[in-house]
């Protein structure tokens, strides 16, 4: 179609793919520029790359038939008498690009030769003799299994369900960009953390919107900074509600006389300050009107009007919908909320650490860390083989106690205390308030607090053996030791056997890339034949390219890593 679509769409999937994993979102973006002849019907239909993801042949008479639903649309279209020429051309445009986009991603749903990816298709632009359309190919299981809400237009104006689309459409929205340029580009102009903070803004001013606020815009921006302002040096906490005046499910207990404006911080910041024991700030997307709640009886939540921002710690806030998290931003770092706390992964470790451990003392602690995922501020559970002793051994620096197993409301009166609460495998709590010690050994993380170094440094001494659950104050859960997940042995040798293949075989430098990134994720599990079978392929396609291109990348040799045993696969050796 042109010189360099190759190099652009190449460029896009890694935005597409560098943007989703910062977000900590897994759906391995594929992705694709298709090429429909703009006036020329002799002309094919061509498709960037051009490997055999699509049946091209299932492609043709595309833009004809989404004229033909165009007019159909149109028919069923009511403008305002007084609308403009300008308005109505405006309006008119849009909806022929929504029929050529909607038309497209039907086509391409059913031409394509995968059935485990969704498709995405962005605004189209004509480049040359083509109409090209980017497009976005995402993982289906993953991207139906993260949330999103139901309704995907507010009077009659798109928004997005979810921010995770909201980062697809405006990775797609940059290449139109780039598309539309009199000579089209061959690297996107944009980088990751500038489509997070756009798709922050386009999914937010979308929820707002939803509550009715006509000018939704500048939430975004508001909760960051009042979540990073302190108060009499307190940091931040507390729901704002996002709620029309006069919701049927909102309880409006106290009014402002005079409302606060959300965009002068100092203010936004002092009225947060009253929230709490029970109590929200109510604001329609502009200002704060008062204080009250949400009756949960009361809300339908298909109606999506109401929301939650949720200030967690100092730089920290949360979007929620019907008690499901959508959006966290941490420090203006956009991403997806994470779980609080993975029962199957935190029970996995702990029956890995403490193999004699029972199902009742697994649900013990769990009830436990449950507790403290729901502390206001931080505290941290440490599960010791021999907790009495150590006990004993860290006084004074702990409260030692008859050893029992505590109710939810006894353990959460006890981790009100600053330190740490130590318990035995069988959930048996045996000294609240402890301190942990520990050597400096180079492994801690200087970007992370002194809870989470201090744990770190006590399993590298006299912790050896135990299991640490870190609550931070910005609502950080980490769970110590990090197991590797445990994989099928099957998985691992499929990887390296497709790496192998691919490099005897010849293929394309992208194709060999894509494998090698499998193996890299499955790098720990590699025993020294695997490590050798990897290494002497990438030594392969290294020395092809230098034959052919006068050019090699730098690749250091992946070696067996010395934690790894049968312990990590599904089904170990006997």
């Amino acid at each position: 179609m042109w010189e360099g679509q190759r190099e652009l769409r190449w460029s896009m999937e890694r935005i597409a793919d560098d943007a989703l994993d910062r977000a900590g979102v897994g759906l391995d973006p594929r992705g694709f520029l298709v090429g429909l002849p703009e006036r020329d019907p002799g002309l094919p239909v061509l498709v960037e790359p051009p490997r055999a993801s699509f049946a091209v042949e299932d492609l043709g008479d595309l833009l004809d038939e989404a004229d033909r639903l165009y007019e159909r649309q149109l028919k069923k279209q009511d403008l305002p008498e007084d609308a403009s020429e300008e308005q109505r051309a405006f309006h008119h445009a849009a909806l022929l690009e929504g029929c050529r986009r909607q038309v497209v991603a039907d086509a391409l749903h059913h031409a394509a030769k995968f059935d485990d990816r969704a498709v995405v298709v962005g605004l189209s632009c004509v480049v040359g003799d083509y109409r090209v359309f980017p497009v976005l190919a995402v993982t289906e299981d993953s991207w139906e299994e993260l949330p999103s809400l139901t309704s995907s237009n507010v009077d009659g104006h798109p928004v997005d369900t979810s921010f995770q689309e909201a980062v697809v459409h405006d990775v797609l929205r940059a290449a139109s960009r780039e598309l539309d340029r009199t000579e089209p580009t061959t690297l996107m102009g944009v980088d990751a953390g500038a489509i997070l903070r756009s798709a922050a803004d386009t999914f937010v001013n979308g929820a707002v919107s939803r509550t009715g606020q006509d000018f939704a815009h500048g939430c975004r921006d508001a909760f960051d900074a009042v979540s990073a302002q302190t108060y009499e040096g307190r940091a931040g906490l507390g729901c704002i509600v996002l709620a029309r005046r006069g919701h049927p499910a909102v309880q409006e207990e106290i009014s402002f006389d005079h409302p606060v404006p959300i965009t002068v911080p100092r203010s936004f910041r002092k009225v947060l300050e009253m929230a709490g024991r029970g109590l929200a700030l109510l604001c329609d997307g502009r200002e704060v009107y008062g204080l009250g709640q949400v009756d949960d009886d009361a809300y339908r939540r298909a109606d999506e009007d109401v929301f939650v921002a949720r200030i967690v710690g100092n730089g920290s806030w949360e979007l929620w919908h019907a008690g499901i998290p959508f959006l966290r931003v941490d420090n203006g770092q956009p991403g997806m909320p994470r779980d609080l706390m993975d029962p199957d992964t935190f029970i996995d470790t702990l029956k890995r650490v403490f193999p004699r451990a029972s199902a009742d003392d697994a649900q013990a602690i769990w009830g436990m860390a449950e507790a403290c995922t729901r502390q206001m501020h931080g505290t941290m559970l440490v599960v010791h083989p021999d907790a009495e002793a150590e006990g004993q051994r860290l006084l004074p620096q702990a409260h030692t106690i008859s050893p029992t197993r505590l109710g939810p409301r006894a353990f959460t009166t006890l981790t009100n205390i600053d330190g740490a609460v130590l318990v035995s495998p069988d959930g048996l709590t045996h000294a609240v308030g402890v301190i942990l010690d520990g050597e400096a050994t180079g492994t801690g993380d200087s970007s992370r607090g002194a809870r989470y170094n201090s744990a770190i440094r006590y399993l590298a001494g006299n912790g050896k053996g135990s299991m640490v659950i870190i609550v931070s104050e910005d609502g950080k859960i980490d769970l110590l030791p990090k197991l590797m997940r445990r994989v099928r042995r099957t998985t691992v040798q499929r990887a390296v056997d497709r790496l192998v293949a691919s490099a005897e075989d010849g293929d394309s430098y992208e194709k060999f890339a894509r494998l090698d990134r499998t193996c890299e994720l499955l790098e720990f599990y590699l025993n020294q034949e695997q490590c050798n079978l990897v290494n002497d392929a990438r030594e392969a396609v290294e020395q092809r390219r230098w034959e052919e291109e006068r050019v090699r990348l730098q690749v250091v040799p992946v070696q067996p890593h010395p934690a790894m045993d049968d312990s990590y696969f599904i089904e170990p050796v006997a």
